[in-house]
């Protein structure tokens, strides 16, 4: 699609989806939007006159997360480096911006993990099941099953850290956006020292992230690949996550994204 095309849309995280999509949730029939196509150029938000602070940008990113329950549901296609293509199902419970809940499914149904996150100020508790059975919580930097993804970046664990600083100006899949990166808090159990992101100028959307180790490699991507309709709005219909240089690549995409009642399934 290109610029000047298109209407206003909304930013939904699903991801895992999300956190991992930014959108209000509601039913409707798919676009077809190839998943290699650009996604369709947003209504620009009031310009900006100047680069602005890491802080205001990211405050207006976490300001486009849910502002009720939704139920999101999905899922993960991998391909490895050799060998068929793999799937399991995903379904991310997201109630911000204190708590989202993450659940693994095999090809069946049957469910594999769970991972709740609850979020109080600057801490975070985490709660983890293991086939149903409660387990201490993996680190951040574990993988999810045999996937290209670990937990840290279905849940976008890195958009709450602080500070980072904003180093220019790029186009992502040709939108116009901020470039920035931020670094893991001392001590972080983290499998990133630092994660590089663009962010849509226009919306304040999340287009692209990668993750760095220590050395300073990129070893880990994340893109949005392409989106769908949703009545007026328009939600992120497909995440590619790609294990750097040469490793296997998930795509996420999104099946259905429904409110739900707060309470429901929430720890």
């Amino acid at each position: 699609m290109h610029p000047g095309r298109n209407q206003l849309y909304r930013y939904c995280l699903l991801l895992p989806l999300l956190a991992l999509a930014f959108a209000r949730p509601c039913r409707s029939q798919e676009t077809n939007n190839h998943p290699d196509a650009a996604p369709p150029p947003p209504a620009p938000t009031p310009a900006v006159a100047q680069l602005p602070s890491v802080d205001q940008l990211m405050g207006e990113l976490l300001a486009r997360l849910p502002s009720q329950a939704i139920l999101v549901s999905g899922d993960l296609v991998t391909t490895p480096t050799n060998g068929p293509k793999t799937r399991l199902s995903v379904d991310i419970l997201l109630s911000y911006p204190q708590t989202a809940v993450y659940t693994i499914r095999d090809a069946f149904g049957k469910e594999l993990e769970e991972l709740s996150v609850v979020r109080e100020g600057s801490s975070v508790r985490y709660t983890y099941k293991n086939n149903g059975a409660e387990s201490p919580a993996p680190p951040p930097g574990q993988r999810i099953q045999d996937t290209a993804l670990t937990w840290m970046d279905l849940t976008l664990g890195f958009l709450w850290w602080e500070g980072g600083r904003i180093i220019g100006q790029m186009e992502s899949r040709g939108q116009p956006c901020y470039v920035l990166d931020r670094h893991a808090p001392a001590g972080s159990p983290s499998p990133y020292a630092s994660v590089r992101m663009w962010v849509d100028q226009r919306v304040s959307m999340l287009l692209q992230a990668e993750g760095y180790n220590m050395p300073g490699d990129c070893i880990r991507r994340l893109s949005v690949k392409s989106f769908k309709k949703i009545k007026d709005e328009w939600m992120i219909k497909d995440l590619e996550f790609e294990d750097l240089p040469e490793g296997p690549r998930t795509l996420l995409r999104v099946r259905t994204a429904d409110p739900v009642k707060p309470a429901a399934g929430l720890p």
